[in-house]
C-alpha cells in the first residue's frame, strides 16, 4: 500500500525546510542530496513543492529515472490532487515522438568534425603567433573564432547533449572551454540550469541580471533581491546613468563581455557555499590556458601588439554574446503562476530564422525554443525538431516567436529602448507643480 501525500502535507513539510519534488504523481525527498544535484541545488529550490515532471523529463535521460530516482521516492501524490494539464500531456507526447524519430540520437561524426575544426583553429592561431608574428591579426582572428565556436560545443556538453553521459560530456566540455578558453564550464552550467527553470524572471534568472549596465524590465528599479547571487541588485547611481543609454551601449558592452566571464569563472571555482564539481580539473585547465596564452603572446614584438591581439580576439566574441542575449532580452519578463514548463519556454524565448548554411555560425542558438523545451536534443537535430514544436505550439494556442537575425536585433534594441524610457521616467527627480505663495 503506497504512502499518499496531499498537496497540503507537502506544503507544510516544505515550510519546515524539506525539499520535496513531485514527478509523475510520485513525491521525492531531495533534502539531504540537494547540494549534490548535478544541475545545482538552486534548481531544486525553485521547484520545491511543485510538480517538476516536465522539467525532469527535459533534463534527465531514462537511466536516471530508472536507477537513481527510486532511492528518493517517499510516496505518491494523493489521487485527489492529481491533474495533468493538456499542454503537459502534449509536451510529453511530443517527447515520445522525438524519440520515435531518433532525434535524441547523436551523430558522432558531426561532433568529430567540430573537434577537427577546433584543432585547426588553435594550431593555426598558435603557429602564426609564434612563428609568423607579423600575421598576428589572423592569429587573433582564428583564436576569437575558436572561442566563438567552442562555446557551442561546451553548451552541448553541459547539457549532456553529445554522449548523454554527464561525466563524459563534462570532461569534454571542461577540456575544451577551460583549457582552450580559460572559462569554467561548471560556472556556466550552474548559471544556465537555473536560467532554464526560471527563464526571464527578474528576481531569479541570472541571465537577465546585468545591472548596472542593462535592465530588460522596469522592475529592476525596485532594488530586487537576486535569489541566484543572494544579494540585492541595487539600482544605484551607476545604473541610473547606464540603463537609460542601454540601447546605445548594448553592442559596445557586449564586446567586452568575455573579460567578465573570466572573473565569474574564477569566483565560482573558489566559492565555498555550494559544491563545485570537478574543481581541481577546472583549476588546472583554466590555469593551463593562461600558461599557453602567455607563452604564445610573448612572441609578439611589442606590448602594443599584445594589447591589440588580446583586444581583437576578445571583441570577435561579441557575436556570441549577441546570440546568447538575442533569444530572451526582448521577451516577456512577467512571472506567471501555475505555468507549465512548456508554456514558460514558449512565452520567454524566441528562435532566429536563418538558412541551413548559416547553422555553423549560430551553433544551435538559433533554435532556442526547441532547446529550452528539450535541452538534451543534439544540436544537429534541432532544425528537424522545429516543425514539430511549431505544430505543438499551434495546437495549444501558444506563441512561437521567431525573427530573422537582423530583425531580431532590432526587436531587442526596441525593447531595451522602451525599458530605458520607462526607467528614465521612474527615476527622474519629482518636481512639485504647487506654486509657493
Amino acid at each position: 500500500m503506497p504512502t499518499f501525500l496531499t498537496i497540503e502535507t507537502i506544503e507544510e513539510r516544505v515550510q519546515k525546510g524539506e525539499t520535496l519534488i513531485i514527478i509523475l504523481d510520485k513525491v521525492y525527498n531531495l533534502t539531504k542530496w540537494g547540494k549534490h544535484h548535478p544541475g545545482g541545488e538552486l534548481v531544486l529550490k525553485h521547484l520545491n513543492g511543485k510538480d517538476a515532471s516536465d522539467a525532469t523529463l527535459a533534463f534527465h535521460p531514462d537511466w536516471v529515472w530508472e536507477k537513481k530516482m527510486p532511492y528518493f521516492c517517499i510516496g505518491e501524490l494523493h489521487p485527489k490532487d492529481r491533474q495533468v494539464p493538456k499542454v503537459s500531456q502534449d509536451y510529453r507526447a511530443l517527447n515520445e515522438e522525438l524519440k520515435k524519430q531518433g532525434l535524441f540520437k547523436t551523430d558522432y561524426f558531426y561532433f568529430a568534425r567540430e573537434l577537427i575544426k577546433f584543432v585547426f583553429l588553435w594550431v593555426g592561431a598558435f603557429y602564426l603567433c609564434v612563428y609568423r608574428p607579423e600575421y598576428w591579426f589572423w592569429s587573433a582572428t582564428m583564436l576569437g573564432t575558436l572561442w566563438h565556436q567552442a562555446a557551442f560545443f561546451a553548451h552541448d556538453a553541459a547539457h549532456s547533449g553529445i554522449t548523454h553521459v554527464s561525466h563524459i560530456d563534462q570532461t569534454f566540455g571542461i577540456g575544451l572551454i577551460s583549457l582552450f578558453g580559460g572559462l569554467s564550464l561548471g560556472w556556466w552550467k550552474r548559471n544556465h540550469n537555473v536560467h532554464h527553470i526560471v527563464t526571464n524572471e527578474p528576481e531569479n534568472d541570472p541571465d537577465i541580471q546585468h545591472l548596472p549596465f542593462f535592465a530588460v524590465s522596469p522592475r529592476f528599479v525596485e532594488n530586487l533581491y537576486s535569489s541566484y547571487y543572494k544579494t540585492t541588485l541595487e539600482f544605484d547611481g551607476v545604473a541610473k546613468y547606464f540603463v537609460p543609454l542601454q540601447h546605445y551601449t548594448f553592442y559596445i558592452l557586449l564586446a567586452f563581455g568575455r573579460f567578465n566571464l573570466y572573473v565569474n569563472s574564477w569566483a565560482y571555482i573558489f566559492a565555498k557555499d555550494y559544491v563545485v564539481e570537478h574543481r581541481k580539473m577546472q583549476i588546472v585547465f583554466m590555469a593551463g590556458f593562461w600558461v599557453w596564452m602567455s607563452y604564445m603572446l610573448s612572441f609578439l614584438p611589442s606590448a602594443g601588439t599584445i594589447f591589440l591581439y588580446v583586444l581583437w580576439s576578445h571583441v570577435l566574441t561579441t557575436f556570441l554574446h549577441v546570440q546568447i542575449t538575442l533569444s530572451h532580452f526582448g521577451m516577456d519578463t512577467n512571472v506567471v503562476d501555475d505555468e507549465t514548463f512548456a508554456e514558460k519556454a514558449l512565452r520567454t524565448t524566441m528562435d532566429v530564422d536563418c538558412p541551413r548554411y548559416m547553422d555553423w555560425f549560430h551553433g544551435g542558438l538559433q533554435f532556442q525554443i526547441e532547446h529550452h523545451l528539450y535541452p538534451r536534443l543534439p544540436r544537429h537535430n534541432l532544425r528537424r525538431a522545429q516543425p514539430l514544436v511549431k505544430d505543438f505550439a499551434k495546437k495549444n494556442n501558444l506563441p512561437f516567436h521567431h525573427y530573422e537575425f537582423i530583425k531580431g536585433n532590432r526587436y531587442v534594441l526596441g525593447v531595451l529602448e522602451d525599458v530605458a524610457n520607462q526607467i528614465s521616467v521612474l527615476v527622474a527627480p519629482k518636481t512639485s507643480h504647487i506654486k509657493s505663495e
